[in-house]
């Protein structure tokens, strides 16, 4: 790819958020040289886990609900609720309405292997990198070529659900406290705007005004100034939360719910090949996918090959759960340094956050991209797929590559959407 092309899709990417969001920071990845290739089959199947996770996350809370009010094992909520102060505790939960627990809408998918999910966010950073990219292949298509599949950009398709679902004068305040990447927020905001949906903040509207509250965290939403008020207007059916307003949506622990004795019964089988098999790390161990049962002991022990798994922090604490935090994979861990992890994660089980152990799946394949130089980086890499979704269904997804084995946004990152 010649230099002065490379140094072209930075310059447009670069000037478009500059402009929208009069921020300096640019592109904060690598651009691929090429669309990311997608097989019909592997596209399809992103399509129809958009109805497949919508079952999840409403098993989950009702499954959860029901602990929570004593009509199923109380050690379900217990997962994630032992140790909570009041304002986020049994009782708070205990007083959710049908209106406060409306699913949520908008999330995206991390999938290191097509199929596979190793977390579902809702509503998700990095609308803004695909609407980035969808934006660079629409200006540069003698470089990228026609699109093969109808996908618009996906800023566009939220704009469009959101106004089929709450109406052309939607309001809606944006928080950004917990959002890793506070500029593509306000990015995405922007172009919102631009589709006429006003928001808190930005437009001269009252805080009474919002029809829809999005964040990025539960934490956000309980410790904020008009946490009351919103919660009143949700009740009346005025306001609705993107991000309901607990920490079930949060927390990692609930991936192992479909596997997990107590909680299996609730989840068919379609609901549960979403996940690569996810157990609850106990004081006394965990179960192998085969069934097995491993000591923590026993797991240091085993050789590397046979160690594949990553260790996640599955509870709800925002210093913690957030980005790529208290992710590892076990499998690059030396014995000793294996057997102190495990008393860290010993530590917080007593404190009342779990962790998790979840099969790795990864998909290693080539990957290319071009510098702000115009230098071709070659390399082999892992892929992160991303599917994003509105209730219509599936607007995106974005591959991300990297190196590492725990594949997120930086600067060697390698981004590619399929076009």
């Amino acid at each position: 790819m010649a230099e002065q092309s490379a140094s072209h899709w930075y310059r447009f990417i670069d000037d478009d958020i500059e402009r929208r969001t009069r921020t300096d920071v640019g592109f904060t990845n690598l651009i691929s040289d090429h669309p990311y290739p997608m097989d019909d089959d592997t596209f399809q199947g992103f399509v129809d886990r958009n109805a497949v996770i919508r079952e999840y996350l409403r098993i989950t809370r009702d499954v959860f609900l029901a602990s929570v009010r004593g009509e199923a094992d109380p050690a379900i909520a217990d997962t994630l609720l032992t140790g909570q102060p009041p304002e986020r505790d049994h009782a708070f939960h205990k007083n959710l309405t049908e209106r406060h627990l409306e699913l949520p809408r908008y999330f995206r998918t991390d999938e290191p292997a097509p199929g596979q999910i190793a977390e579902v966010q809702c509503p998700a950073s990095g609308w803004e990198i695909a609407d980035q990219v969808h934006a660079l292949y629409q200006a540069f298509p003698d470089d990228f070529g026609t699109p093969v599949r109808r996908l618009g950009a996906p800023v566009d398709s939220l704009a469009t659900s959101l106004r089929a679902r709450f109406g052309d004068d939607l309001v809606v305040h944006h928080l950004t406290g917990n959002a890793s990447r506070p500029h593509g927020v306000q990015y995405t905001v922007q172009r919102l705007r631009e589709q006429g949906i006003r928001h808190f903040g930005f437009d001269r509207v009252h805080w009474k005004d919002c029809g829809l509250v999005r964040a990025h965290e539960f934490y956000d939403l309980r410790y904020n100034g008009f946490f009351d008020q919103w919660m009143e207007a949700c009740e009346r059916g005025e306001l609705f939360f993107d991000h309901p307003p607990t920490p079930l949506y949060d927390a990692k622990v609930t991936m192992a719910w479909p596997f997990w004795e107590k909680t299996r019964q609730y989840y068919p089988d379609a609901v549960r090949g979403l996940f690569p098999h996810t157990e609850i790390i106990t004081p006394d161990g965990f179960h192998l996918a085969d069934g097995r049962w491993v000591s923590l002991e026993e797991y240091c022990r085993l050789g590397i090959r046979r160690r594949d798994h990553y260790f996640k922090f599955g509870s709800h604490h925002p210093t913690l759960n957030w980005g790529s935090r208290a992710v590892y994979y076990s499998g690059s861990f030396t014995v000793t340094a294996l057997r102190a992890l495990f008393d860290r994660i010993l530590a917080d089980t007593a404190a009342g956050h779990l962790w998790v152990a979840q099969d790795a799946r990864m998909t290693p394949e080539p990957a290319s991209g071009v510098t702000r130089d115009g230098d071709q980086v070659t390399f082999d890499a892992y892929t992160k797929l991303s599917g994003f979704y509105t209730p219509e269904g599936l607007v995106g997804v974005m591959a991300m590559q990297e190196h590492a084995r725990k594949v997120h946004g930086s600067p060697q990152t390698v981004v590619s959407i399929a076009y």
